[in-house]
């Protein structure tokens, strides 16, 4: 659960880094075997979706209180 704009930034991040794993895969084993590609996508593709839930969870709470965020 991300609770300050550290932990938020720290998210982001943390997306980024599966994006570019995600890249790597793709260059490297999907053109060469798509089922292995697949299965090891999976991984990162579930990270991104809880980081972007936790993100979105966030921001929820965020515009539902009206407050700044917490540093």
């Amino acid at each position: 659960m991300i609770e300050t704009s550290e932990q938020l930034y720290q998210a982001i991040e943390q997306m980024g880094r599966m994006q570019r794993v995600l890249e790597s895969y793709r260059n490297e084993i999907l053109t060469q075997n798509p089922c292995n590609f697949a299965m090891l996508a999976e991984g990162p593709l579930e990270q991104l979706r809880q980081l972007q839930q936790q993100i979105g969870e966030y921001c929820q709470r965020f515009e539902a209180n009206g407050n700044t965020a917490n540093t």
